[in-house]
């Protein structure tokens, strides 16, 4: 069974806006057992509507359909869809009724560009959407094609995934299983990888498919079975997966989902331990990794962004001398910010890095993409230089990445 998913929306094509509803629906499609045949991107053009989904119709059974559907004249999604099926907008009184209560909440009246939101082409079933102004809508075609429109608004069609079309669509369809498992590494690149798996690799059985999904620091490795008994391939993966843990079993995280943080978010919630950071170049982006976990209050005290040298001495400790003598980009201040921030949050452990993110700043000594990270424990106080890249968001991303997993290194075995 194969499914297009279209976003309709000119701030997508500008980039005004990143578009992370075709993965979102891809997702939930793929894991009740359909395929992505397409994925496309068109502007707020009636024509350019019409085609894409005559030309979705003939590759795919399903097509889902996200945005215009806002109360303004550009938003056009709808009255295209009702010239497609030759069908007149009508009045949905239910729909109406909810958008005039969800707007009395907000304070905001019932306009007329609100109340043309409540019409519908007649020939369609409104999905309703309790979360927002937009009700979805479903087509059955007389060719047997299911055309879904949904707002592109993420939460709402998120919302309306979850609660009304992955039911009927799993209720009303003959869908064949679809597995994927994906296994985490650590700690080997992707090219030394494929050559230590791939004996392993060529006896996969034929209806295995490999994928590598290299991240900074990490590989996933994702396995997929189509078109076969769901818990025959599952049994299968795992046992495929086992063999590969006599292979690099020391570089094996875990499976999908898990990441170095949630690692090291499991053993100090489990053990007790306390968390700090100090951040000069990652500029908070190893605090929010750790924040963005429910529960992370148990474990996470403090995270101070050290941008300034000043605020690396004032608040931190740093011995301002220090930094003169060696540069705020050096082991000695990396170690020292380490222990600062451990020393006044009172935490057992503390990350801390201090480097060059770029693009200037650099030199021959010291060229960008430079970083220095240390973490301060109970036992002492380790640092290590990385270079991470030349790009700014690169370097953040894998100077973040590298420095947590010195952690997870340190405390890995309690």
């Amino acid at each position: 069974m194969k499914a297009t998913v279209i976003t309709i929306g000119d701030e997508i094509l500008i980039g005004q806006i990143v578009d992370t509803n075709t993965a979102s629906i891809s997702r939930k499609l793929n894991a009740i057992g359909i395929t992505i045949a397409e994925k496309t991107s068109i502007g707020d053009e009636a024509q350019a509507i019409k085609d894409c989904v005559a030309r979705a119709m003939r590759e795919s059974k399903v097509i889902i359909m996200t945005g215009g559907l806002g109360p303004t004249k550009d938003d056009i999604t709808k009255t295209t869809l009702a010239e497609i099926f030759n069908s007149k907008l009508v009045y949905n009184e239910q729909e109406g009724e909810h958008i005039r209560q969800l707007l009395a909440r907000r304070n905001i009246p019932f306009t007329e560009l609100n109340r043309g939101q409540a019409l519908v082409p007649e020939c369609c079933t409104v999905l309703h959407n309790a979360h927002g102004t937009a009700p979805g809508m479903w087509f059955d075609t007389p060719e047997g094609n299911i055309i879904i429109s949904l707002p592109g608004v993420p939460f709402e069609m998120e919302h309306l995934m979850e609660d009304i079309v992955i039911p009927q669509l799993k209720e009303r369809l003959l869908l064949q299983s679809i597995v994927h498992k994906t296994l985490i590494t650590r700690g080997i690149p992707e090219s030394i990888l494929a050559e230590r798996i791939e004996r392993w690799e060529e006896a996969l059985p034929h209806y295995l498919h490999l994928a590598y999904l290299p991240a900074p620091n990490i590989v996933r490795l994702r396995l997929s079975a189509y078109n076969i008994d769901g818990e025959e391939a599952e049994r299968t993966i795992v046992a495929e997966f086992d063999k590969l843990r006599e292979i690099i079993g020391d570089n094996i995280v875990g499976w999908e989902g898990a990441t170095m943080e949630s690692l090291i978010h499991d053993i100090f919630t489990r053990r007790k331990l306390t968390l700090a950071v100090a951040e000069s170049c990652t500029g908070g982006s190893i605090a929010s990794k750790f924040t963005a976990m429910a529960g992370a209050s148990a474990y996470f005290l403090a995270g101070v962004v050290s941008y300034a040298n000043s605020a690396k001495s004032d608040i931190i400790g740093v011995n301002a001398d220090d930094i003169a003598r060696y540069g705020a980009v050096s082991e000695s201040v990396a170690r020292q910010m380490a222990e600062g921030v451990r020393r006044i949050s009172g935490a057992d452990y503390a990350i801390a890095t201090t480097g060059i993110a770029g693009p200037t700043g650099g030199s021959e000594a010291k060229p960008v993409g430079t970083v220095w990270m240390a973490i301060a424990t109970p036992h002492g106080t380790i640092a290590t230089m990385r270079n991470c890249g030349t790009d700014r968001s690169q370097i953040i991303s894998r100077a973040s990445a590298y420095a947590i997993e010195m952690l997870y290194d340190e405390v890995k075995n309690m």
